[in-house]
């Protein structure tokens, strides 16, 4: 019996655990900011081991990157939600250590910066890989080759 508890353990001490990290936004003065931890629900910045949500809020605090953000396991952007990756700004997801697809995306992902999905377990974009907008010199890169997934405008 002891070995049992004992394997079950190990087995499941062996598995990574991945959070939830929700944005909820609308931190005063920093409505918008990514990198601010009070607008996500985990009051951190999300990190490798997240599965990011962006949802459909009763407020327009969207989020927006604007410098190299640590990477994350996965992102899901729900219909009516935004996200806005500024000239300058970095968001990588790594979906190495999970079973999605990179990206989720019902919403809309506004792309002027660099957007990069590697390993995902599925594909690099699920749902609408025409809302994520390519905007001026916006870049999309998955599994080191870049992406044709994508929306232009304006250039």
């Amino acid at each position: 019996m002891k070995n049992i508890i004992l394997i079950s353990c190990l087995a499941l001490s062996s598995f990574t655990a991945f959070a939830q990290n929700t944005w909820t936004g609308g931190t005063p003065g920093r409505e918008t900011d990514w990198l601010e931890a009070r607008n996500w629900s985990k009051q951190r910045v999300p990190g490798w081991d997240d599965n990011v949500l962006i949802p459909h809020l009763w407020h327009n605090n969207y989020p927006v990157v604007s410098a190299a953000m640590p990477p994350i396991a996965h992102l899901e952007v729900e219909g009516g939600a935004r996200l806005i990756i500024k000239t300058g700004g970095q968001l990588s997801v790594d979906g190495s250590s999970t079973y999605n697809s990179g990206i989720l995306l019902i919403g809309k992902i506004d792309n002027m910066g660099v957007l990069s999905v590697a390993h995902p377990a599925q594909e690099a974009i699920a749902g609408n890989s025409g809302n994520l907008l390519m905007q001026n010199s916006g870049k999309f890169y998955f599994d080191g080759g870049q992406g044709g997934y994508a929306s232009r405008v304006g250039r």
